[in-house]
């Protein structure tokens, strides 16, 4: 198990974005759900840490989505959106510690292919509206980068192992955007992303849980003057560890937008997204001590969807320690008493 740990940690000190339509601001959040799932809290010893996730994205939604551009407020109904994405993420978990806890950087570009079609229609300044039409558009390229860190305590106990952390991550609006455009990669506004997560473990059962709390802050499109509310996020995740290297288990989220968008169509009114998921988890670890290589797999089914698209998402993650070194205090490097029992 400790293996597997080691080469499921660029995912677990992950960063998140969205490149498909969900909430706020063109149907779409910036914090991608799901891209922490197991090991959510844990933070390990100092060195350098490469993750990559295929990400896709196939759903649909009948209700009316805003579309903000220069000219008027348009909305768009029966939107469909599909996205294939490849994230790489690199994280550096440092040799500093503040209060206790590992201190680690991460960074992500993400990059790929988005396809929106739906029924189009304009809300024009004069009051008067545009007629009815239907809409295709794609883009492809680079979506906003995110950069952030966090910091993570762990305290072992025999067999039972507990982590938690905090972090923040930051989304900086250099993506591939356009106005009035029905598919963006980029959410064209800055983001924060504040939370904290929790891991426990029991290295005699081989279970272990995780979940992660968070809250987006969202800044305004300054090309369209159109204010994002602030979301609310919860990801859980739930697995079974197995002879021969693999695990298998359950993930899910909760998305739910607190405050209401500004600026917007009058006829959305108070416009809040809301979206619940669950679904199936397996991950299987390359055997190998020094770089262990490991692949897990989860698929999250949407359901209870308001304000925005509901689908179904896919992750494949792939995660290796590029560079480890031993921590200044090995007492309290927990993988250092878990490999004396092997």
């Amino acid at each position: 198990m400790r293996t597997l740990l080691l080469s499921a940690v660029a995912a677990a000190v992950g960063l998140a974005t969205a490149p498909s339509a969900q909430a706020d601001d063109g149907g779409k959040s910036v914090y991608l759900l799901g891209k922490r799932g197991p090991l959510a809290a844990f933070v390990p010893k100092p060195g350098f840490y490469l993750s990559n996730d295929v990400y896709s994205y196939d759903g649909s939604s009948s209700d009316l989505l805003p579309l903000s551009d220069r000219l008027g407020d348009q909305l768009v109904q029966d939107v469909s959106a599909q996205a294939l994405m490849d994230i790489p993420q690199f994280t550096w978990v440092t040799d500093a510690t503040v209060a206790g806890g590992r201190l680690a950087f991460s960074a992500l570009i993400p990059f790929g292919r988005i396809d929106v079609k739906g029924t189009g229609t304009a809300q024009l300044p004069g009051g008067g509206t545009a007629p009815t039409v239907k809409l295709s558009d794609s883009d492809s390229g680079f979506a906003d980068p995110v950069v952030g860190g966090s910091i993570g305590w762990k305290h072992r106990d025999g067999d039972k192992f507990r982590a938690w952390s905090v972090y923040s991550s930051v989304w900086i609006p250099i993506g591939s955007y356009q106005v009035g455009r029905l598919a963006n990669l980029s959410s064209n506004r800055w983001a924060l992303d504040i939370g904290g997560a929790y891991t426990m473990a029991n290295f005699k059962g081989g279970r272990e849980f995780s979940s992660v709390l968070g809250v987006t802050f969202n800044g305004d499109n300054q090309d369209t003057n159109y204010s994002s509310g602030t979301d609310f996020h919860l990801e859980m995740s739930g697995r079974q560890h197995l002879p021969n290297n693999w695990a298998f288990g359950i993930v899910g989220y909760w998305f739910q937008q607190l405050t209401a968008d500004s600026n917007g169509p009058a006829i959305l009114g108070d416009f809040k997204g809301r979206v619940f998921a669950l679904g199936p988890e397996i991950g299987y670890q390359f055997p190998g001590k020094e770089h262990p290589v490991g692949l897990d797999l989860r698929w999250y089914h949407e359901f209870g969807a308001r304000n925005r698209v509901e689908g179904n998402g896919v992750f494949l993650t792939f995660s290796v320690p590029l560079s480890t070194r031993p921590s200044r205090n090995e007492s309290e490097d927990w993988t250092q008493a878990e490999a004396a029992q092997q």
